[in-house]
């Protein structure tokens, strides 16, 4: 089979190199039809030949490139990777819905509460997940100083919880919480909380005791699989297996609290079971595999 992928310029290459190399059965071609002409006449020139249009971010709308999918009668895949399904929820409530495409793709998303979100914009979608992760070779030691780690991005910082951090900071000033991604604010911040701006990841994950997310609306965030491939303890504001789910700033402070008293105590463990579960459920052989079956389904 001859499959194209668009949609997301960032994941959509790194897939397609992964599927290529994984799947030799197959061939995988990106095309950038969102940014760049050029990709859209390839597209067009390639319509013919192709068998199955990935696309690495989804609607119900439509666009260029799916509608011409559509128009040819070519297997559509569709997969919900994060903020497209807000976008599917005003584009649901402003009915504009192509639903033509809506009964010919098969939509895929990375996780249960965006599958429930999606129901209630009558999309029915498959839990597939296009993040690979590799355990192996990280460092499983307890670093000698208790901080947490987050990620915020310049100029959303209000939506991956600065006031929150803000907050639990105040109450929890003897830990140092530790901000990857921003190296300035707006406002003055807590002497407890550092900005690191763009840093080695892998070190900071190795250096710290937990990770913070809490964006105001997640898919399923990456650094919370490097977080828990690390065997961190991993605070987060959706349920997700083997990290702390908290409800508000109030109920995080106490659960980063509860963290704090076991390592003051010596009784803080690198979390064995997370790495584990990282390992099974996240590996190139499982993602790819499960995403080639979606690819296949109706070719067999």
């Amino acid at each position: 089979m001859n499959i194209a992928i668009i949609g997301n310029s960032h994941f959509g290459p790194i897939l397609t190199k992964q599927l290529s190399k994984f799947d030799k059965q197959n061939s995988y071609k990106f095309y950038n039809t969102n940014e760049k002409k050029i990709d859209k006449i390839k597209f067009a020139l390639d319509i013919f030949k192709i068998d199955v249009v990935y696309s690495v971010s989804a609607s119900i709308s439509g666009g260029g490139a799916l509608n011409l999918a559509l128009r040819f009668n070519k297997k559509i895949v569709q997969h919900f990777i994060g903020s497209d399904v807000l976008s599917a929820i005003d584009d649901y409530k402003n009915e504009n819905i192509n639903k033509n495409l809506v009964e010919n793709s098969k939509y895929l998303c990375e996780v249960n509460w965006i599958q429930e979100e999606l129901k209630e914009i009558d999309i029915d979608a498959n839990v597939a997940s296009i993040a690979i992760y590799n355990t192996h070779n990280k460092s499983t030691s307890i670093p000698d100083i208790f901080t947490v780690l987050t990620y915020m991005s310049q100029g959303k910082e209000e939506y991956y919880g600065m006031n929150t951090l803000i907050k639990i900071s105040k109450k929890l000033s003897d830990i140092e919480f530790r901000v990857a991604g921003i190296d300035s604010y707006k406002k003055p911040l807590p002497n407890n909380i550092k900005l690191l701006g763009w840093v080695d990841m892998d070190k900071e994950f190795v250096n710290s005791i937990c990770y913070l997310r809490n964006a105001e609306h997640d898919g399923l965030a990456f650094s919370v699989l490097e977080a828990l491939g690390y065997g961190k303890k991993v605070f987060y504001n959706y349920h997700f297996p083997y990290t702390i789910y908290f409800k508000n700033s109030n109920d995080l402070v106490e659960k980063i609290s509860v963290q704090k008293r076991l390592f003051d105590n010596s009784k803080l463990s690198i979390d064995l079971e997370a790495i584990q579960f990282i390992e099974n459920e996240f590996n190139e052989n499982k993602v790819l595999s499960n995403l080639i079956s979606h690819f296949k389904e109706g070719y067999e």
